[in-house]
């Protein structure tokens, strides 16, 4: 039993000094990042959220991401999960480079109640950039009305993330050598 506490409280200690600094929740809006042009510097949080309004009609939107280390060795992920059937059409998600927007990085179509991600690698190798747009466009958006028939937003949320690469190897293999030692303990006894 002792032995069980021992490693649950090192392996604790393990998840804490690997989380690092992490910082709080950063909420984002078009053009309303601290960085010049309005962008968000994707290494200073963990997590980024944003919602998007419309009130009917095609329309698009755009929040800027940039990366201070080349190459930033993860990859930032963009989810939607709409919860709205029928509410968008032509609904999609793509990042694109912010100095050549006809440098589309990727792109995927949005299903509706399905989670969709998108991934990209920020780095001055081409095709990739430092500096990317996270840009949400749609070809119609039906507009929804509250109960006394006056016309309300419809939203969708999403959320950005660094996934640092080399920290997540780290914790795979620490993961993958604890249940080895867990394995060989138990055949031990």
């Amino acid at each position: 039993m002792f032995r069980t506490f021992k490693m649950m409280a090192a392996g604790l200690a393990t998840a804490v000094m690997m989380a690092g600094s992490a910082s709080a929740l950063t909420s984002v809006s078009a053009g309303g990042g601290p960085l010049p042009g309005g962008g968000y510097d994707i290494t200073s949080d963990t997590l980024f959220s944003g919602t998007v309004s419309t009130m009917g009609g095609p329309g698009a939107y755009m929040i800027n991401f940039q990366s201070p280390i080349d190459p930033l060795f993860g990859v930032a992920n963009a989810s939607i999960t709409i919860n709205l059937l029928s509410t968008f059409t032509g609904l999609t998600v793509s990042w694109v480079d912010a100095l050549n927007p006809a440098n589309v990085l990727a792109s995927t179509s949005v299903l509706g109640g399905v989670q969709t991600t998108l991934s990209t690698l920020f780095s001055s190798v081409s095709p990739n950039t430092l500096s990317q747009n996270l840009v949400f466009s749609w070809a119609n958006s039906t507009g929804a009305t509250d109960a006394s028939g006056k016309p309300v937003p419809v939203t969708f949320d999403f959320d950005v993330a660094p996934v640092p690469l080399p920290a997540g190897g780290l914790l795979l293999l620490t993961a993958l050598g604890g249940l080895a030692l867990t394995r060989r303990r138990r055949a031990a006894a």
